[in-house]
């Protein structure tokens, strides 16, 4: 286990950039519309925020909406420390290997309290990435509203599919699978 943990870590530092993050569109900047399109817009949004869905239907006996509020909460938080502090230069890689490590907690349905933090963390990534991407005359309150709408619809989806996956008799084979699937990608986009 621990070779491949450190197999896994040798990779992201070989790694000099990712496109994680690509194809951001802000023609509309600063409105309600763009900020509801804008987790839509790349493949590392809609994977890591589907992947916190289905993380929350997982843990057995545990506030479904908490996974996904704590997301939302640090994403939210992160934009505005973002555009008051200035992005990294590794945001990309880090993006990536967000859905890596959300995919390596859907495989190994961590401890919750660990989880919690994984989740915080990776949604503070995606929070400084919005803010990266936009000036700050678009980040506007309707901008981060929309924003954080847009996420928790993908979070439900990624509750609505998790919930449909907890009901066949292959959950645990399932859910593994999926965080294996968001792995490769999470892999790809690094390797880029």
């Amino acid at each position: 286990m621990m070779l491949r943990f450190l197999g896994l870590i040798s990779l992201f530092v070989a790694v000099t950039s990712a496109h994680a993050h690509p194809n951001h569109v802000h023609d509309l900047a600063g409105t309600l519309e763009t900020g509801l399109a804008h987790p839509l817009t790349g493949l590392d949004h809609l994977l890591a925020m589907v992947l916190v869905g289905l993380l929350a239907t997982q843990s057995d006996g545990r506030p479904r909406w908490r996974l996904p509020a704590l997301f939302c909460g640090s994403m939210g938080g992160a934009m505005i420390a973002g555009q008051a502090f200035g992005s990294f230069a590794s945001l990309d890689i880090a993006l990536a290997t967000t859905l890596v490590v959300l995919g390596i907690g859907l495989i190994r349905q961590n401890h919750p309290v660990g989880l919690a933090a994984i989740v915080a963390i990776c949604g503070g990534f995606h929070g400084l990435a919005h803010a990266a991407g936009s000036t700050p005359a678009a980040l506007s309150a309707q901008h981060l509203i929309g924003i954080l709408l847009g996420t928790a619809g993908l979070h439900l989806v990624g509750m609505t599919l998790g919930i449909a996956l907890n009901q066949t008799r292959h959950r645990t084979t399932l859910a593994a699978v999926s965080g294996t699937l968001a792995c490769g990608v999470g892999v790809a986009l690094l390797i880029g």
